[in-house]
């Protein structure tokens, strides 16, 4: 099946820019040894929200050869550098089994022992449905190695729309029939024009939607990650794309929406830009206000909303002023409402001076 609608038009200048920085970075990236490539780029557990309960996430950073949409000619999102991460060459499909083993060997006592339930997150910088990245033996593999381990509820992988099919949701649903699924998808707004024009997408809206139903149709949970303001938009208006954006996945039926504040990423259009003062990532503020005004108690009944910044309160993430208190305090009340789901967290802000000059600047980038 194809997803596609075939109407997407490209911003061909910001296609050939991002394409220039790709290419000098690409030249600085580092050869992985075998060694190297049998372990995951990273694996860890904490505390998460599953569904309908608070428990516990394990999380597998896969490396892969990256991203396709990065490696094409197209160049890939304006914003995203974790083709930085990824082998310079194709991976033995052997070698990512070697990784995930490595992985959940480290951790399968501790989940097995834990009184949490737990999210399995796998993740590739890419994606995950691609199979030039990750092999169908593979996917296989890994479906049948966490069938049977009962503490795992939920398992999330990403993927962009055009790998996403029935025969793969059909697959992925006979192995782990007992829990439940979602796929990831990179949304980042339900604007096409800045969808296009500001990341570099290569999605169409109503394309998303298609893949929303396919997903639905297959009882599959479809988890739409919202980028907070995509470089080239003031504050405002990233606040007024993000607000929308989660006012109208809600309506769709969105099993999840994961909010993501642009970070600063090596390698990246975003990142050039704010080498020149042209960029400065979200504020705090601008979060909390996106979740007080587009998310209702009785909306949270049947959507998970989510939010685990990269960076956070550091000048590459997304900060206030950077006295750390008053990040940790933002921060502190961010995971609360993931964890709780609960609306009545968000007010528990602590003034700060530098709301002043948030409320001066906002209409800038």
């Amino acid at each position: 099946m194809r997803i596609y609608s075939g109407d997407l038009k490209y911003n061909d200048a910001l296609v050939n820019k991002i394409r220039e920085i790709r290419a000098r970075a690409n030249i600085k990236k580092q050869r992985f040894s075998k060694e190297q490539l049998e372990k995951p780029i990273t694996f860890w557990i904490k505390k998460d929200r599953l569904l309908n309960e608070i428990g516990k996430e394990f999380t597998i950073i896969l490396r892969t050869r990256g991203c396709n949409w990065a490696l094409s000619e197209n160049g890939g999102c304006s914003m995203c550098g974790y083709i930085q991460d990824a082998n310079k060459e194709d991976i033995d499909p052997q070698l990512i089994i070697k990784q995930f083993d490595h992985a959940i060997n480290s951790k399968l006592e501790d989940i097995e022992n834990d009184p949490d339930n737990f999210i399995l997150k796998i993740f590739n910088s890419g994606s995950f449905l691609d199979e030039s990245e990750v092999a169908k033996d593979v996917r296989t593999y890994i479906y049948e190695r966490i069938a049977d381990i009962k503490k795992i509820k939920e398992v999330v992988v990403e993927s962009r729309i055009e790998y996403i099919d029935a025969e793969k949701l059909e697959e992925m649903h006979n192995f782990l029939k007992n829990k439940y699924l979602e796929i990831g998808i990179g949304l980042e707004t339900i604007d096409d024009y800045i969808r296009i024009n500001y990341i570099n997408k290569g999605l169409l809206f109503d394309d998303f939607q298609t893949a929303l139903k396919l997903c639905q149709n297959h009882s599959i949970g479809v988890k739409a990650y919202l980028l907070l303001k995509p470089p080239f938009l003031s504050e405002m208006g990233a606040i007024d794309d993000c607000i929308n954006s989660i006012r109208r996945l809600i309506d769709l039926n969105v099993n999840t929406i994961s909010i993501n504040p642009l970070n600063i990423q090596r390698g990246t259009l975003v990142e050039r830009l704010w080498y020149q003062n042209r960029y400065r990532p979200p504020w705090f503020y601008s979060l909390m206000k996106c979740l007080k005004k587009s998310v209702k108690q009785e909306d949270l009944g049947k959507v998970r909303i989510l939010s685990s910044p990269s960076g956070a309160g550091t000048k590459r993430g997304i900060h206030n002023c950077l006295k750390r208190e008053c990040n940790e305090n933002m921060d502190t009340i961010l995971k609360q409402f993931v964890l709780n789901q609960d609306p009545k967290v968000l007010l528990q802000e602590k003034k700060c001076n530098c709301k002043v000059k948030y409320q001066l600047s906002r209409h800038y980038c």
